[in-house]
């Protein structure tokens, strides 16, 4: 029998089922005898002893694994044990051996993907099933792999609710099923629409649910109500869990507070919470397929997974084929003395650019050079500084660093798969026309970059497995010294560097074409050894001031277009996540008509022109033309709303939205609008606020700041006479009667005049 292997789940102590998805379009399960394996080392005499004390209990057996990557294999205890019991039995071990004389490996990695590295198994894969087992037909290096296979269905109910946040108690009012555009509703009484449900998911034959908030509230309510009405309510094709309350956890990542839901995971059917999803918000359902086949993880737990757990199993998945162990509780300390830290922790290089207007730019970008240079230069916790090579090993510029030329590293060798299949897509999204693959093409793409990007930050990690932060800094000296031998190319080329930023090159030269500048990314790729990408030319370019320091240049922070009329910016509002969706229009708008300018010249007259964009929007907004919903602005709270010190904006809403009976945790977004009396702002969940009401002055101020960063820069640079846009011209709406208080609807309550930013 062949089929697609849909999904996979523990189905008690010593059993796994796979749930395989026939050719013929029957989804059937299949139930294999398997557990779970942990490994003790330590001296071979004391782990007799303990293979006879827990043989009494468990499958033990003395096998050959390498402790550390690289170095030969010792004799280790192997022990089978029941699903959920690592842990457990891992620290039984310690305590038997006073938590000296045994070290446990392997505990933490989870159960269904070591079930699928032994079998070289990935999800969505093609098997044959028989009687002896089953063979795997296709690779998870495979880049035009069948998914027409998946029947996906978005889920989603309406409840019957008085407050502004549904309850459990509240009664389910219907269900809809949306499914290759058509849509599904049942209603009626609470018991028939819960029967139906089961009976239209298994009539549509849906292999993917998708919600939006179905961990955090819909699927455990719908089990709830079901659990109130005495019906067997059934969303996966076997018995669902029992789960009716969401938990949920916060965690740091990267300078923010993420905030992340324990997930509602179904038998037989795969079930993905786009809220709860970083990666399929980011990639969609085929980027999230793409990393779930190449790092060999469950479909549900990636969509659930941070990325750095995606790219920890990347790299667990080659220690398993190797037959090297995964450590549980690392011990390892690095000591630095502070000249040597002052020496090595320096970054990636930049250039800071100088503000203002350049005209025929290129801009050039090294093709994922930080994975790029770890797979060259072999980058792993265990090859830089290695015992085996101080002599003989490539050294490191600036560090005095040196890396092992006798093994490669277990980090290259989970980074060669994701980079290798990324490049392929690039070329694939240049190569195609059909519109549907190149979709296809750079959601799988793009789910790549985000492991990727992360694997170069998971080096240096304290809790990576087999990351170091000597590896981490290795990289960063490797990648300063590429962009310095770029730089040196092109000016020797008889190019200006205007900007350089880590990875990517800005290069003018006045009667440069884009030959000129295809051949320049040539040289620069052939002497440095390292594939560079012409991203195009811009026709002109603004590189943008900071706001607290007028006369220091931002690294990021610029706009501008390409010759073929393509716009690209970074580091302002329309970038911004907390911005309301009014700045972010009004923004893009005036970009779009400075994209028009062919010259200086007609650059200056787009800029005065852009000025009238803002005083449109800026009437709009007194004159209250606006919706609630273009003033919305979503933050993250970083903390409990209680333990702000100053009165956050984002903090008032989230006590708001608390008394209404929704709490809000760390980690998680709360839209509002910013409303009040005069002189006082609050602001107020977007679920609170009546219609038309708002603060006027901060939006206005918000309106005023996002028109300065794109119009002022360029009227600076091209030199405009300052009295042609000074402050009171450039904010000033003459004629329109504006308030000072607050907004309602379609007009003002007060008059004072002219009203100004």
């Amino acid at each position: 029998m062949r089929g697609y292997l849909l999904d996979i789940n523990l189905s008690g102590r010593d059993e796994v089922t796979i749930w395989i998805k026939r050719l013929d379009g029957r989804v059937v399960s299949h139930r294999i005898k398997w557990m779970p394996r942990i490994y003790v080392h330590g001296f071979l005499e004391s782990l007799v002893k303990l293979g006879r004390l827990l043989s009494q209990r468990y499958f033990v057996d003395f096998v050959e694994r390498s402790v550390k990557p690289g170095s030969p294999p010792e004799t280790v205890l192997e022990i089978k044990v029941p699903f959920g019991s690592k842990k457990r039995v891992a620290n039984l071990i310690l305590d038997l051996g006073n938590h000296q004389l045994f070290k446990v490996y392997n505990v933490d990695l989870p159960s269904m993907q070591e079930f699928l590295y032994q079998h070289e198994l990935h999800p969505t894969a093609l098997i044959d099933l028989s009687n002896h087992g089953f063979e795997v037909l296709d690779s998870a290096e495979d880049i035009d792999y069948d998914l027409s296979w998946v029947r996906a269905a978005h889920l989603d109910a309406k409840v019957e609710t008085s407050s502004i946040a549904p309850k459990f108690s509240d009664r389910l009012e219907e269900v809809t099923i949306e499914m290759d555009g058509e849509r599904i509703v049942l209603d009626g009484a609470e018991d028939g629409i819960l029967q139906d449900l089961t009976k239209t998911l298994d009539d549509l034959d849906i292999d993917v649910i998708i919600t939006d908030g179905g961990d955090s509230f819909l699927l455990p309510y719908l089990h709830y109500r079901a659990h109130v009405n005495g019906v067997k309510l059934r969303l996966g094709r076997s018995r669902d869990p029992r789960m009716f309350k969401p938990l949920s956890s916060t965690y740091f990542s990267y300078g923010r507070v993420y905030c992340r839901f324990r997930g509602f995971k179904l038998k037989g059917r795969v079930h993905i919470d786009s809220s709860n999803s970083m990666l399929y918000r980011e990639t969609g359902l085929d980027g999230l397929i793409e990393v779930s086949r190449v790092a060999r993880i469950p479909v549900q737990d990636a969509a659930r997974y941070t990325i750095g757990s995606c790219m920890s199993s990347l790299q667990y998945y080659q220690a398993y084929k190797l037959g090297v162990l995964i450590p549980w509780k690392l011990s390892r300390t690095v000591y630095m003395d502070c000249w040597s830290l002052n020496r090595a922790d320096r970054g990636g290089l930049i250039l800071d650019a100088k503000t203002g207007v350049y005209w025929n730019v290129a801009e050039l970008d090294f093709k994922s050079l930080y994975p790029t240079l770890m797979l060259k230069h072999n980058m792993s916790g265990e090859t830089v500084n290695c015992e085996c090579c101080k002599d003989d090993g490539e050294r490191v510029p600036e560090l005095g660093y040196h890396v092992c030329k006798r093994w490669k590293g277990i980090v290259p060798r989970a980074i060669e798969l994701p980079l290798r299949k990324r490049m392929r897509y690039k070329e694939l999204i240049k190569e195609t026309r059909d519109g549907r693959l190149r979709t296809l093409y750079k959601s799988r793409s793009d789910a790549l970059k985000w492991i990727l990007v992360t694997a170069f930050g998971y080096l240096g990690y304290r809790n990576a497995k087999f990351g170091s932060r000597e590896a981490h800094l290795a990289v960063c000296a490797l990648a300063r010294e590429t962009l310095l031998k770029a730089i040196r190319i092109a000016e020797e080329n008889g190019f200006e560097v205007i900007h350089g930023i880590v990875d990517s090159l800005w290069v003018r030269r006045e009667d440069a074409g884009d030959q000129d500048y295809l051949e320049l990314a040539k040289k620069i790729e052939e002497e440095v050894g390292l594939p560079i990408s012409y991203e195009g030319r811009y026709r002109w370019i603004a590189f943008l001031p900071s706001r607290t320091h007028p006369g220091r240049p931002v690294n990021n922070r610029y706009f501008g277009v390409f010759m073929d009329g393509r716009l690209k910016y970074r580091g302002i509002e329309a970038r911004r996540r907390d911005a309301p969706p009014i700045v972010k229009r009004m923004q893009l708008e005036i970009l779009e008509k400075l994209a028009e300018a062919r010259d200086p010249e007609q650059l200056r007259e787009k800029a005065l022109e852009a000025i009238e964009i803002y005083r449109g929007y800026a009437r709009r907004l007194i004159l209250g033309d606006v919706s609630i919903e273009d003033l919305a602005i979503t933050q993250v709270l970083s903390m409990d709303p209680d333990d702000y010190m100053v009165e956050a904006r984002q903090a008032v809403a989230a006590k708001h939205l608390e008394r209404a009976g929704i709490r809000i945790v760390p980690g998680q977004a709360v839209t509002y609008v910013i409303a009040g009396a005069s002189g006082l702002s609050k602001a107020v969940p977007i679920q609170l606020i009546e219609e038309g009401s708002y603060r006027l002055e901060p939006y206005l101020t918000m309106l005023e700041k996002a028109a300065y960063t794109m119009i002022t820069p360029i009227l600076e640079s091209l030199r405009v006479p300052h009295r042609i846009y000074d402050m009171d011209s450039f904010v000033s709406l003459d004629g329109v009667q504006g308030c000072q208080g607050e907004c309602r609807g379609s007009g003002c309550r007060e008059s004072s005049g002219r009203a100004k930013t």
